[in-house]
């Protein structure tokens, strides 16, 4: 079984220190030089979304460069397989050993993210193996998925695409109904106002009720522990205002153990500021947890949230 394996210790791309490092990467992420292929710009326009930013979406994702092109493509044929805290992106050579690996992996027990886009599946999932293995049904229905998920999100879905409009993020109206009090409680803990808006756009998709599989809640997504840790009951971690509140000063607190490095206070948020250390003050290798920090650099530099 030929397959090229992209493990936690060697990320396909990082990040730049400076500004004009970080806008020249969103900007060529979320407009490729070559217009999108016509499965993207079909499922887009299908529903409504930007075709750019979808097809840079499954670049970030899946991209890898191959000897049919210069540029890193999404590769069709991509599995991204996780057990505890270790994952690692498959890319298969063609459908068939796509399928052998989703086999082999099911009965493993490890959980599987299937496609350009990365969609959730298993064997008991309504996708049956010969149909998920097709990139276009993958594609489409890991964007159906994320757009149903914009109407009520109780679970986080770590890589829903970005909406623009006119080559800017879009703010949804459940972004806007937030957008006063979360740059109120900023300003009142000492924390950038767009900084936390960003985590937030990337924590819960300013969905106060969001919870994720393993249990962090509201719209600054806080474990429990955490919480606590900052002056909120576990309890009441779904309330807007005292979660901002909390969250905003772990990121203060963040960025002052970080010495204001904005890139490891984030990495802090995601991982835990013990992960941060035990890597040297660096971003850990983690695929989440650097995936987290560009996420969150690229809405900081394109100056919105969704």
């Amino acid at each position: 079984m030929q397959t090229t394996k992209q493990t936690p210790s060697a990320p396909t791309w990082r990040l730049t220190g400076t500004t004009f490092g970080i806008v020249a990467m969103v900007v060529s992420l979320c407009a490729p030089a070559e217009p999108p292929p016509l499965l993207y710009r079909q499922v887009a326009a299908r529903h409504g979304l930007s075709a750019e930013a979808l097809y840079a979406q499954a670049i970030r994702y899946a991209g890898r460069q191959s000897r049919f092109a210069s540029a890193p493509t999404p590769w069709p044929w991509t599995v991204r397989l996780c057990q505890h805290e270790r994952c690692e992106t498959v890319f298969a050579d063609d459908r068939a050993t796509l399928a052998a690996i989703l086999k082999t992996a099911s009965r493993a027990g490890w959980t599987l993210y299937v496609g350009p886009l990365g969609l959730p599946w298993s064997p008991q999932s309504a996708l049956p193996l010969d149909a998920i293995t097709s990139p276009r049904v993958s594609v489409n229905a890991a964007v159906r998925r994320w757009v149903r998920a914009q109407g009520a999100r109780t679970v986080i879905d770590p890589d829903s695409p970005t909406r623009v409009t006119g080559g800017r993020l879009a703010r949804s109206a459940r972004a806007r109904r937030w957008s006063g009090l979360i740059d109120r409680v900023a300003r009142e803990e000492g924390v950038d106002p767009a900084l936390v808006r960003a985590v937030v756009a990337v924590e819960s998709a300013h969905d106060p009720a969001a919870v994720s599989p393993k249990g962090a809640a509201g719209l600054m997504q806080l474990m429990p522990a955490t919480a606590e840790r900052f002056g909120l009951s576990r309890h009441r971690r779904t309330e807007p205002e005292p979660n901002l509140r909390a969250g905003a000063r772990y990121l203060r607190w963040l960025l002052d153990y970080f010495d204001q490095d904005r890139r490891l206070a984030l990495a802090g948020y995601n991982a835990g500021e013990g992960a941060v250390l035990k890597y040297g003050h660096q971003i850990p290798p983690f695929p989440e947890t650097q995936a987290y920090v560009q996420r969150v650099q690229g809405f900081l530099a394109l100056g919105d949230t969704p």
